[in-house]
């Protein structure tokens, strides 16, 4: 389930709402600042109320197991998909903006060209306002760190689907459906590509079930299913264990071993030579 809003969730929400109403009783006081620095604080208080707000609603309509809603790209929902693509897209960027433009204002106001000692009130000392935005950009430097980890993951997502689908052919289709649509980072631990890159896969020898002597009860260990005579099939040529062709190509994805004795598919030149002795004829 997602997270709902905690109890820093609330002080959050409820030191910035004094803020924003003591605000407007000191409003007056800005007078004698040549720049808006009052106007500034306001609407960076509203920028955090709007990031966490669109953060909490977005977390709390994601579907279980989505993971985090700011790092999973491929929302499909339409609300947190909207609510995502609002905060990376408009959100963020405004709130740079302004926080840059802040700084300078305060800058401008306080020790600059039309530098004024009372600008501030009273009861507000630089101090504050200096924090204050040392914790915006602090908000800004972690959400642009939150966006360079959400976009790695996604080409993380798209390279593992590019692999499985150059995998994927009508044989594979017909015995496991579409491998190849991965519906975020978190499929990624159920998908991690540790093995044979495509091409080597693609390399190995391949035959006809009919064409091998395997026997009337033998069968492919990862689908637990027999094999039909014209089944398209690879026999592993250091260790002769035979497999559906689009169950072990997925496997060699995965890990570049035998799935029965764990022995590395890939032979050494000895091997090599034995492999393509045996089963050069293989090929269709």
């Amino acid at each position: 389930m997602a997270p709902s809003v905690s109890l820093n969730d609330g002080v959050l929400f409820v030191s910035l709402f004094y803020l924003s109403i003591d605000m407007q009783y000191q409003w007056h006081e800005f007078a004698s600042c040549h720049r808006a620095v009052h106007t500034w604080l306001l609407v960076s208080y509203i920028f955090i109320l709007a990031f966490r707000s669109l953060h909490v609603l977005g977390s709390s309509k994601m579907a279980a197991g989505s993971g985090d809603f700011l790092l999973n790209l491929r929302n499909k929902d339409a609300l947190p998909k909207l609510l995502m693509s609002l905060t990376w897209l408009l959100v963020l960027p405004l709130f740079t903006v302004w926080t840059a433009l802040g700084t300078f204002w305060l800058y401008d106001s306080k020790w600059g060209q039309h530098a004024n000692a009372q600008c501030l009130p009273m009861g507000m000392p630089v101090v504050f306002v200096v924090a204050w935005q040392g914790l915006s950009w602090a908000w800004i430097f972690i959400h642009a760190t939150l966006g360079g980890v959400a976009w790695i993951l996604e080409r993380r997502v798209r390279r593992t689907e590019d692999s499985l689908r150059s995998m994927e052919d009508s044989d594979t289709l017909s015995r496991w459906g579409n491998v190849s649509q991965i519906s975020g980072y978190t499929d990624l631990a159920n998908n991690e590509l540790k093995g044979l890159a495509p091409d080597q896969i693609k390399e190995l020898p391949e035959a006809v079930a009919g064409m091998l002597q395997l026997g009337e009860d033998a069968e492919c260990s990862i689908c637990l299913n027999g094999f039909e005579p014209s089944d398209a099939v690879r026999q592993l040529g250091g260790c002769s264990h035979t497999f559906h062709r689009s169950c072990i190509d997925l496997w060699l994805l995965r890990r570049a071993d035998c799935p029965l004795c764990k022995r590395g598919v890939l032979p050494d030149s000895e091997g090599a030579m034995h492999c393509c002795t045996e089963t050069e004829h293989w090929h269709v």
